[in-house]
């Protein structure tokens, strides 16, 4: 008896599914229908979209299948299945209501079409449509590609409809064998303007300027819904309001040009104009940056970055300017620059702006600044602390003020720090350290003033101490230190000149209480 009642059950479900697929296939298959559908969504979206087949599924609930879909003139979205799932009670009635669309296969290309959300309208329309698109409850993309310029973004996205914008439930792009999650709301997409969240185990600024400046070309989807009530003068409800998307920012690591950066995070708001990062921190050359990055979106961005360095290892900076074991010592300091480009000699070319930067505990390779005195005062290179023949010069502190333009950096306040000597110059340098032009003057200490020479300290010195003009020349990797010695013979002569006033002073005073 059992048997028997489970023979009819799978009977009937299967009579039951039969007279289902078939009602679906004679309801959902003709080409008037994939014809309507098609200009329904074209309405719907402001562009050209157009279906080539269209087939019909039962499992596991009602789903009509449109085959190789393109969207915008030129074809900007291509997908090879769009899956249309919706209730099976509305569908009697021929509606599709809380729809589910999965798109598989699809490949989008930027900049995005001008979309119109909501322009278009049935009611012009000739008749009933055989079937009617009511509501869309969620959106997936499944391997969605996202090209721009040769570059591209594969993933997963997952977003539901809410008002005039979406949920973005779930994003999961690769790039660069990266994963880059994003979650968030557009609340407008005629702007879009909303709120997201970042985080991207290795994030690409280049790329994502690239996007960002792509995705801006396109945006602007324009809704064609009429406003309530008149809008301010800013705004045109033709065209909604301006693209604007606050970002929140994470990533492990992040590139810029050549430059690697690690634990990023920070603030971004994109807009048609600008990206702006406010405020933004990250790790680069072992210490943090700590400011903002402002990028003009272009071809070439200009940007403005206005910064806090600390703990920066001058190793490490030096070899990625393109000076490799020219000096050692961590930096802190103040950015407040503008430049425009990405690769490291157009950005060095086109900076300008100011810098404070001072270096602590380091070494200048191959700067024999206290060799230099030596051999131009005495000739003696083993004199005066000349450091066993080394020509690195060590330094407790090197510090300066910048003034950066047309790829050089110029300064009046450079102060070079060390336990033998002190040095204050002035002067330009390029930033990659492909050239030096410093002058100024070198100041012994205490120590070795005393141990230069009575007549050197006396003809040279001031407060006490062996003073020489020097003048630094040359390459960060070869530099070029020349003590002036015609600067040594003017300074001598007003030492001997001032000695011998205040010796007349004297004599003259004297003279004045001498008894007769």
């Amino acid at each position: 008896m059992m048997k028997k009642v489970l023979l009819g059950a799978f009977i009937l479900i299967l009579l039951l599914s039969t007279g289902l697929f078939l009602w679906a296939r004679a309801v959902f298959t003709h080409d008037y229908v994939r014809t309507a559908l098609a200009e329904q969504l074209s309405k719907a979206l402001g562009q050209p979209v157009r279906v080539e087949t269209i087939a019909a599924t039962i499992y596991p609930r009602v789903t009509v299948n449109l085959g190789r879909v393109t969207i915008g003139e030129p074809a900007r979205i291509h997908v090879q299945t769009l899956h249309v799932g919706a209730d099976f009670g509305a569908l009697l009635s021929r509606r599709i209501e809380h729809a589910r669309l999965e798109l598989s296969g699809a490949k989008v290309e930027l900049p995005l079409p001008d979309f119109a959300i909501g322009s278009g309208s049935t009611a012009g329309s000739s008749g009933t449509p055989p079937v009617e698109i009511v509501s869309i409850d969620e959106v997936v993309l499944r391997g969605v590609e996202i090209v721009s310029g040769g570059r591209t973004l594969t993933g997963d996205v997952e977003v539901v409809p809410d008002g005039k914008g979406v949920t973005l439930q779930r994003v999961a792009l690769i790039a660069d064998n990266a994963t880059i999650g994003v979650t968030g709301r557009i609340t407008d997409l005629s702007g879009p303007v909303g709120n997201v969240a970042i985080k991207a185990g290795a994030l690409n600024f280049d790329r994502l300027l690239a996007f960002a400046n792509d995705f801006a070309t396109g945006a602007g989807m324009r809704t064609g819904s009429p406003a309530r009530s008149a809008p301010p003068p800013a705004t045109n409800p033709t065209t909604g309001p301006p693209m604007d998307i606050a970002i929140a920012l994470e990533a492990d690591r992040a590139a810029m040009g050549a430059l690697t950066l690690d634990k990023l995070a920070g603030k971004a708001r994109l807009t048609a104009r600008t990206m702006s990062l406010e405020p933004i921190a990250f790790g680069v050359f072992g210490g943090r940056y700590d400011g903002s990055l402002v990028f003009t979106l272009g071809a070439v961005p200009d940007f403005k970055l206005n910064a806090r360095l600390a703990g920066v290892d001058m190793a490490a900076a030096t070899a990625f300017a393109g000076s490799p074991d020219t000096m050692t010592g961590r930096l802190s300091g103040t950015l407040n620059l503008t430049g425009r480009g990405m690769n490291t000699s157009s950005v060095m070319s086109a900076t300008r702006g100011t810098a404070r930067v001072d270096i602590v505990n380091g070494i200048v390779k191959n700067l024999g600044l206290i060799r230099s005195v030596v051999v131009a005062t005495s000739g003696r290179a083993d004199a005066a602390g000349a450091g066993g023949g080394t020509r690195d010069e060590p330094f407790t502190k090197l510090g300066a003020t910048w003034t950066l333009a047309g790829g050089s950096a110029s300064t009046d306040d450079l102060r070079f720090e060390s336990k033998d000597l002190l040095l204050s110059a002035a002067g330009t340098v390029r930033p990659d350290g492909s050239a030096i032009n410093l002058k100024g003057q070198v100041q012994l200490s205490d120590e070795l003033s005393e141990r230069a020479g009575r007549d050197l300290v006396r003809y040279t010195q001031q407060e006490g101490r062996v003073t020489l003009p020097a003048t630094i020349t040359g390459s960060a990797s070869a530099p070029q230190v020349r003590i002036d010695i015609s600067g040594v013979a003017k300074r001598a002569l007003t030492n001997r000149a001032t000695e011998e006033a205040q010796k007349a002073l004297k004599k003259g005073i004297g003279s004045l209480f001498k008894k007769k």
